[in-house]
């Protein structure tokens, strides 16, 4: 019985060791065959390239996908190196197949964030599309609540930043399933401190559209709201206080239609702004009519030529923004006009309720 049982063992064995073998054997054909497919495709896949994308219904919507010029502005303004809460319009949230996407278990094919530093593939970020709103024409590119797989390795809040990538002219292109519908550009510079007793020896500030946009704002109350951007890059503001970094800047807005005064901003002087140290703050003013008491509206403007002219304390001469309205509705620069705008992947889109200016140079 004992032989009987030492033979089955034996046997049993041998069986083992010549399923390995082959298991080997297969195991390693298929990584020659994947290895000659990767030099007859030129190499292999690139580093957090991440998968091809859900196959989207781009018939959903009639208009073209894009991102909100203010959205951008701030999500990457804000916290400099941090690209983060976005506002896109008018992505699919269906598939080819008629699929509702799931925000979580379709993370990694969903919305991503490709970075180009230099004109150079850096990597990519995976956002989660879980926050829908305005009918969901809208969809926020949040960052995921739970941490994910990029390249094998966990990814974080902390790998959402690309100062670690140094200062340089970046590039997004916005992915939603496999299509890219969307790219902004900025700059992201670095600053030394030479003092060698300052508690802070460098910082990053990202510069780009901030200092060539602001925009008139049709408010839900009704009033013309007129915003723009402000920042300081000083590493001791206050000489007498390293720990206060943030700064008071004084401004004044004045309206001119047709070349005439025809409102200004709220107050009997100057206004004044806190400005934080390396991050662009939002200013945003009602105006207040010069000819008689009360507020503007948005329906007070008639039809005409307009002019803004922003007075910033520190600034050698005001900014000045034009713009026309007829019909009794502002013009869009040809950037923001859907008619006009010849790439939809560089759209200024300001939806129905923000109307962008540019800054005469």
């Amino acid at each position: 019985m004992g032989l009987v049982l030492l033979s089955f063992g034996t046997t049993n064995a041998q069986l083992l060791n010549k399923l390995k073998k082959a298991k080997d054997q297969t195991s390693q054909a298929a990584e020659v065959l994947e290895k000659g497919s990767e030099v007859a495709k030129g190499g292999k896949k690139k580093k957090g390239t991440a998968s091809a994308g859900l196959k989207l219904d781009w018939t959903m919507f009639k208009q073209t996908p894009a991102v909100t010029f203010n959205s951008l502005l701030y999500g990457t303004g804000s916290s400099p190196g941090l690209i983060n809460s976005y506002t896109a319009t008018f992505i699919p949230n269906k598939t080819v197949d008629g699929r509702t996407v799931n925000a979580f278990s379709d993370q990694s094919e969903y919305l991503r964030i490709k970075v180009f530093k230099d004109g150079q593939y850096m990597n990519y970020f995976e956002y989660s599309g879980d926050q829908v709103f305005d009918d969901g024409k809208k969809t926020k590119f949040n960052e995921p609540s739970s941490r994910y797989q990029r390249d094998g390795e966990w990814v974080g809040h902390s790998e959402s930043f690309i100062t670690d990538w140094g200062p340089g002219n970046y590039r997004l292109d916005f992915y939603a399933g496999d299509k890219m519908f969307y790219s902004f550009d900025f700059e992201l510079v670095k600053l030394t401190n030479n003092d060698p007793y300052a508690t802070m020896n460098e910082m990053y500030v990202v510069r780009g559209p901030w200092n060539n946009f602001a925009y008139m704002n049709y408010a839900d109350t009704g009033n013309l709201v007129f915003g723009y951007y402000i920042t300081h890059e000083e590493f001791k503001p206050n000489p007498a206080n390293s720990a206060k970094t943030n700064k008071s800047v004084k401004w004044s807005v004045k309206l001119f239609k047709d070349n005439k005064l025809f409102a200004q901003h709220y107050g009997n002087g100057p206004n004044t702004a806190q400005v934080e140290q390396a991050k662009w703050n939002e200013v945003q003013c009602a105006f207040k009519r010069v000819d008689k008491p009360g507020e503007i509206k948005f329906a007070d403007l008639m039809d005409g030529a307009y002019k803004v002219e922003l007075t910033i304390e520190g600034e050698a001469k005001p900014r000045i923004y034009k713009f026309d309205v007829k019909d009794k509705r502002i013009v869009q620069i040809p950037e923001q006009d859907r008619t006009k705008n010849t790439d939809p992947t560089r759209l200024i889109e300001g939806w129905n309720d923000f109307f962008w200016l540019k800054l005469e140079k």
